[in-house]
């Protein structure tokens, strides 16, 4: 044989198997046997009927050879010559083995011994596998058998012959290879494999196999004498998975520990004890023969060969559920074989075990029945029969399968009244005929029994058993055997144990009469009641039923004996009379027969045994849809029914001619040519009702009947004619196959709700539980029971009381309106939540409950059904939100509250620094002048007395300077400009520091996320001549060229207004424009622009001159996202280029652009000055308003700073506001000019000015009076006094309240006249000639943005005169929401501090124009 073949284990597994196993090779084909085990050898004739394929064994063939699933081939046993066989798939090839013979399905017979030796002689012959006599096979040639083995072998009874099982031949193994290939020559020629072969391999583990490998993996082999499964010799391993394969219970004890492991089919032989047992010694398994097994395995441990087998009884120790575990009685066969490694050494041993309890349980139940029917058959009359019965089931032995015994006889009531009642039957009691393991007047065994009116447990038992045929099952396990009858009983199966069940018997006669007697009879504690138990009661039971039947007769026969005769004449007598009646009769049911077939909703006919109909009725012409009404003959209705049905029709009528009658079902094909007539079944009310959906007949393609036939036989049986009724049950089909659908989808819907989320209930319109799911009684906190049994309110004891009222509104409301309902509410158990910090919250239980209406069969609502959400997780995630929202929306008031505060504190300060710097510099300009025109000539005396003080100080330091002889003007003028440039120098740091205090401002709130963009309709092009406008002095100051250019593209747009934030935009140009001269005034070439361009598209570094730096990660969160920005759609893209010729950048200075607090490099800042945060700013404020920031620069030619912004095209009203302002400033900005120009030829012809720093002119002259409400008295008294040096009237306010009392002494406030004014003819005082009113906001009393709503309310109640009062908010608040926020409040223009004058006045016009437009 070949090596691999011989090392890999499995041919030892078939050589020690004592059951015929074969090899099938599949390849090459065709398909051959090429080993036989020594248990099929030794059957000559069953190896050759197995051995070559042919006619007899081709299904077998086929079977062992075909392993796809197809035409049952696939299954896993196969029945050949009454032997079941089993497969098994080794890599290429098949491993058959013999297996028990098929269950018979026959119940067994009624046997006597003495009769079983003839019935065996009657059988027909069967083929079946020859069974050596196990004890000549077991001690071999010239030996004898042990006297215990002798013993067993004569105690086994004739009836053993049924026992078709396989007997196990012992095989002595070759103890070396080259022994086992000289033995078996024959069978090595077609095992020749390659050198390379990895040998027989097992497949792949079955699926229901899973579980118990994983319990095997599960195992802590370390802790056992076999050690880490990794470490298992290979022997061991190889044999384990043989085991693991077969389908037998297996076991291995390996090494002197005798350690176990065993397969799946062994683990159930385990019971409880599994998976305790893996691993433990073999005297942990075997308890009581253990001791036999270890001397067996020693023996064959010397011997290195042979087999050792043995039966016997054993309890193994099961679990329950609902009892205690207990012992099993079961019995095995098994044997023991020696596993050998390679140098012949005994390391362990096969333990193959059979289980064989049914047939040991059968044997001993089957001698018990063949005993008792000796017994009863001797029995006379009734009485003696009941005594016979009893002794006979005390006799047993062994009396396991009878501990208790309680047998009645039932008879009926001498003592009842004569009238029985009509719902318990007629009066009947049980008397006591014996018992068995029941002392005497003990309550289970009472000496009579009422069954009509008794009300103990036994009478109520008996009267249901009474009331069926078969044998009734009592458990204690499910209450129906009540333990208390079970004390003090003298139990008679193993060592006392007590029964855990019983059955009662009837004992009836024949069918049809009443039960004559009750046995109550204890089970086997230690078996199951499994079908063998069922079939030896239900053969019990027919034992005593047949034999109860033959007295009763035998007692009937003797009483019909004597009466014989008179009986005989009077039949006869009768027998005559009844003849002529029928006779009369039968002609009448003939016509009667006729007349009723024509109504009758059954289709009839009569025909013969050829096919032949010769009567029809009309229901049966519509049923089959046949044409005409003639007779019909051979068979020609079968063209009216489906061709697949045919054949059955033809098969069941044949059927007749050895039965009575039949019964089938076919279907008929619908007529073309006919119309399809109505059903002829009657439609039940009842499908209708149940809500079943069934399809018309009339939209059916086919009708389904139901046939019956009858046979009148002439007397010597052959038929006369046949009599067939068709009865339509299409519609009875279809509301089948609808039930099942229903059924299958209740099943459905109730397995869904089980595995739910959410909780599912049903309840009645009175709050009453009909069913839920557990999650249901989870969420509500309650115990789970049966709702039929128990009345459950959830929603009173549930639902929280704050809740309850609105829960019953909602309730009224489904039932009312009729339409589902949906309500959140809170439930008394709690919710607990756990983060992942550990923290635990307690809080209350939010559900989301459906409430849906169910209606009755009538439509009226009966019930309510729905399901429960729990959506506690979702409500403390909105408490927590919202507590996170309103803790977030005060931390931004307080963060814009102290930014305003400090933008406030900041700006008032610088105001009043460029105020007073500006009235130095003015002065000193003035007095400048003034030193000048008294050098050059003489002073006019006629200007003495209009030259204001100022200007006679100028003349006294002119004469003095006459009087000068040694270069004092020269000094004097020296110190004037050094002061002059002093006090512009002041201007400038402050301007300096403004921009640097917006910086920070705007830092701080672009970290705080608090900066808005405010898109408002303006012109691109005047922002940009602001911006522009704000460097001109500077520029020309530096001599640097400073343009603006319009690239073509803005204007292809055709676009003037545009929507973006006017402020933003300016602030970016400021930043830039800023470094543009910076860097340029020190150049040689000194060119400023500022380069605009428009476009739909979004500009890319394609289309532009620039490298734009990626956007920030911080502006791509959604937290941080614009909303005035999210509406508008179809954007323009904005493109602002600010180009210089200054010293240019190189590459690295340009990586650290853009950045928080970074210059180009070091020098920029010693050079320069700066903070680092203009271009970081403008990049953050181009990326807000949906854009981005580039530079392109060459060291020593310029830079180029680009950006570009998303803007919208503006509405038409929002054009037609914006260009009513810009009209308004226009010709605002004309006046000035014109009056500006009227100043300077004034100036030069020696007529104007009277002021020194703004003199008065023709377009300010509609400013007369000026109020100025601030409560700063520094910014009060530099405003006051700048404005009175240019000749305007200013009166002063500190506060709101302080401004409406000031306002009613103006000559705007509208007063009732007085009535002494004109009766004494004196003047009233003159009024303060109110025109512009500069009203700061941030005031204490009243604040700015309150006053000017009072005013606006004094406007609309008529209290004010003269149109509208100019109002301009002046105030250190520069958001754009606190502008928008003045301008909402009523005033018309808003002036951030720091200003200067001239920019002051020029918003002064500008708005006392818009206001006379406006007008």
């Amino acid at each position: 044989m070949h090596p691999p073949l011989l090392s890999s284990g499995i041919i030892d597994l078939l050589e020690a198997d004592p059951r015929p196993s074969f090899i099938v090779a599949l390849t090459p084909h065709p398909p051959a046997v090429v080993y036989t085990n020594p248990a099929l050898d030794s059957h000559g004739a069953l190896l050759d009927d197995i051995a070559t394929r042919n006619e007899e064994n081709s299904e077998m063939w086929e079977w062992m050879t075909n392993l796809l699933p197809q035409r049952g081939s696939g299954a896993p046993s196969f029945s050949f010559l009454d032997v079941w066989w089993t497969r098994s798939v080794v890599q290429d090839m098949v491993v058959v083995g013999a297996n028990e013979p098929a269950p018979s399905l026959e119940p067994p017979r009624k046997v006597r011994l003495d009769a079983v030796q003839d019935h065996h002689e009657s059988l027909p012959p069967r083929r079946a596998i020859p069974v050596p006599d196990p004890a000549s096979i077991i001690t071999g040639p010239g030996t004898t058998p042990s006297a215990s083995e002798a013993a067993d072998a004569s105690q086994d009874p004739d009836y053993m012959a049924f026992d078709f099982r396989p007997k196990s031949t012992p095989i002595v193994l070759p103890t070396n290879l080259d022994d086992r290939a000289a033995a078996r020559p024959d069978m090595t020629k077609s095992l020749r494999r390659s050198a390379t072969d990895s040998g027989w391999l097992l497949p792949d583990p079955m699926s229901e196999q899973r579980s118990f490998l994983d319990v095997i993996y599960s195992i802590d082999w370390a802790a056992t004498p076999l050690g880490l499964m990794k470490n298992w010799p290979a022997t061991l391993e190889q044999s384990f998975n043989q085991i693991l394969a077969d389908s037998r219970p297996m076991a291995i004890y390996w090494g002197s520990t005798y350690s176990t492991i065993y397969n799946e089919a062994f683990s159930k032989l385990c019971g409880s004890r599994h998976p305790a047992l893996l691993g433990m010694t073999v005297e942990d398994v075997w308890r009581e023969s253990s001791e036999q097994l270890k001397d067996a395995m020693r023996i064959l441990a010397l011997k290195q060969k042979g087999i050792v087998e043995d039966e016997g009884r054993f309890f193994v120790e099961r679990e329950s559920d609902l009892e205690e575990n207990w012992l099993e009685e079961t019995y095995l066969k098994w044997s023991v074989a020696p596993i050998m490694d390679h140098n012949s050494e005994c390391i362990g041993f096969v333990h193959p075990v059979l289980e064989t309890t049914s047939t040991r349980l059968w044997e001993r139940r089957m001698k018990m029945l063949i005993d008792l029917g000796e017994v009863l058959v001797t029995a006379r009359d009734v009485k003696s029969y009941w005594e016979k019965v009893i002794q006979e089931l005390a006799s047993v032995e062994p009396r396991y399968d009878i501990p208790l015994a309680i047998l009645y006889s039932v008879e009926n009531d001498p003592d009842a009244s004569a009238a029985s009642s009509p719902l318990l039957g007629p009066a009947r009691v049980c008397r006591l005929a014996g018992a068995l393991g029941v002392p005497a007047g003990h309550p289970i065994a009472p000496d009579t029994l009422n069954l009509q009116t008794g009300e103990d447990a036994l009478s109520s038992l008996f009267r249901d058993a009474l009331k069926t045929r078969y044998p009734v099952l009592l458990q204690t396990k499910d209450g129906t055997l009540p333990q208390a009858l079970l004390k003090d009983l003298q139990w008679r199966g193993f060592e006392g144990d007590p029964c855990r069940a019983a059955v009662i018997c009837p004992i009836r006669p024949t069918k049809s009469e009443n039960s004559m007697g009750i046995l109550l009879l204890g089970l086997n504690p230690r078996r199951p009641y499994d079908n063998d138990y069922r079939q030896y009661i239900s053969l019990l039971s027919q034992k005593l039923t047949t034999s109860l039947a033959s007295v009763v007769l035998l007692e009937e026969e003797t009483r019909r004996g004597r009466t014989a005769a008179e009986q005989a004449a009077y039949d006869q007598a009768m027998l005559r009379e009844k003849l002529d009646f029928q006779t009369k009769e039968a002609n009448e049911s003939i016509q009667m027969f006729e007349v009723m077939t024509e109504f009758v909703p059954v289709g009839m006919c009569f025909g013969d045994s050829r096919g032949n109909i010769t009567f029809a009725n009309d229901a049966w012409y519509k049923i089959t849809g046949y044409p005409g009404t003639g007779p019909i003959g051979n068979q020609e209705f079968l063209s009216c029914v489906r061709d697949e049905d045919q054949p059955l029709i033809v098969s069941e009528y044949e059927k007749l001619k050895t039965t009575p009658n039949v019964e089938f079902e076919f279907r008929v094909k619908l007529q073309s040519h006919l119309d399809v007539a109505a059903p002829l079944t009657r439609n039940s009310p009842s499908f209708e009702k149940a809500g079943l959906d069934l399809a018309p007949i009339n939209e059916i393609k086919e009708r389904h009947v139901l046939a019956t036939a009858k046979a009148e036989r002439a007397s010597d049986g052959t038929i006369i004619r046949i009599l067939t009724c068709l009865t339509d049950v299409t519609a009875h089909k279809l509301a089948a196959e609808e039930a099942v659908r229903r059924a299958q989808q209740a099943e459905n819907l109730k397995r869904m709700a089980e595995f739910a989320t959410v909780g599912m209930y049903d309840m009645d319109l009175d709050g009453r539980l009909l069913g839920a799911n557990d999650v249901f009684f989870e969420m509500c906190g309650l115990e789970k029971v049966d709702p039929s049994e128990h009345v459950i309110k959830p929603w009173e004891a549930c639902v929280h009381e704050d809740d309850l009222a609105f829960l019953n509104q909602k309730l009224n409301a489904m039932e009312l309106e009729d339409k589902t309902q949906n309500i959140e509410i809170r439930l008394k158990t709690p919710w607990t939540a756990e983060d992942g910090a550990g923290h635990k919250f307690l809080a209350p239980r939010w559900v989301q409950a459906t409430l849906m209406p169910v209606r009755s069969t009538e439509g009226v609502i009966q019930s309510f059904t729905g399901c429960l959400s729990d959506v506690s997780l979702q409500k403390w995630q909105l408490e927590r939100e919202k507590q996170r929202k309103e803790e977030a929306i005060e931390s931004k008031r307080q963060q814009e509250n102290f930014i305003d505060m400090t933008s406030h504190e900041m700006r008032n300060p610088l105001s009043a620094i460029i105020h007073c710097a500006d009235a130095i510099t003015a002065t000193l300009t003035r007095v400048q002048e003034l030193v000048g025109v008294g050098s050059e000539s003489p002073k006019d005396p006629t200007q003495d007395a209009e030259m204001p003080d100022v200007d006679n100080r100028a003349t006294s330091a002119a004469g003095y300077e006459d009087s000068d002889t040694g270069g004092l003007q020269s000094e004097v003028r020296k110190l004037v400009e050094s002061s002059i440039d002093s006090a512009e120098t002041i201007v400038g740091c402050a301007q300096h520091q403004k921009r640097i205090v917006d910086d920070i401002l705007t830092m701080s709130k672009l970290d705080s996320k608090l900066l808005a963009i405010t898109p408002i309709t303006v012109d691109p092009l005047q922002i940009v001549k602001e911006a522009l406008k704000m460097f001109e002095v500077e520029a020309r100051r530096v001599d640097i060229n400073l343009s603006m250019v319009v690239d073509k593209s803005y204007y292809d747009l055709g676009i003037k207004y545009l929507e973006f934030d006017p402020s933003r935009l300016k602030q970016v140009l400021i930043n830039l424009l800023t470094n543009a001269l910076k860097f340029t005034k020190a150049g040689p070439t000194r060119n400023v622009s500022v380069a605009i361009s428009a476009s739909r598209a979004r500009p890319s570094e394609a289309t532009s001159s620039v490298q734009f730096i990626p956007r920030s990660e911080e502006f791509c969160d959604e937290d941080y996202e614009q909303p005035a920005l999210r509406g508008p759609r179809d954007p323009v893209f904005l493109m602002f280029e600010v180009k210089d010729t200054g010293q240019g950048l190189t590459l690295d200075e340009k990586k650290s652009l853009f950045q928080r607090f970074v210059q180009a490099s070091s020098r920029t800042h010693v050079k320069y000055g700066g903070s680092g945060l203009g271009l970081f700013i403008s990049r953050r404020l181009a990326e807000l308003q949906n854009g981005a920031i580039g530079v392109a620069s060459q060291p020593g030619v310029g830079s180029t700073f680009a950006f570009y912004i998303e803007t919208y095209v503006p509405s038409d009203s929002s054009i037609r506001e914006a260009e009513e302002h810009a009209a308004a400033t226009r010709a605002a900005i004309m006046g000035t000019e014109r009056a500006s120009s009227a100043h300077r030829k004034g100036t030069q012809s020696g007529t104007g000015g009277d002021s020194p720093i703004v003199p008065r002119s023709d377009a300010s002259a509609q400013i007369s009076g000026i109020l100025v409400v601030e409560d700063n008295l520094i910014n009060q008294q530099i405003t006051r006094r700048g404005l009175t040096n240019m000749g305007f009237t200013v009166d002063v306010a500190n506060h709101g309240i302080e401004c409406l009392e000031k306002l009613r002494k103006t000559d705007r406030y509208a007063q009732a006249p007085s009535l002494g004014g004109g009766m004494n003819g004196s003047a009233s005082p003159a009024k303060f000639p109110l025109s512009v009113i500069l009203m700061d906001i941030e005031m204490p009393v009243q604040d700015g943005l309150t006053c000017t709503r009072n005013i606006r309310e004094l406007e609309r109640t008529g209290m004010i005169t003269g149109g509208r009062i100019p109002i301009i908010a002046v105030s250190a608040n520069a958001r754009m929401e606190q502008i928008l926020e003045a301008k909402e409040a009523g005033c018309d223009d808003v002036l951030v501090k720091p200003y200067r004058f001239p920019e002051l006045l020029e918003k002064m016009r500008i708005v006392m124009s818009m206001v006379s437009a406006g007008e």
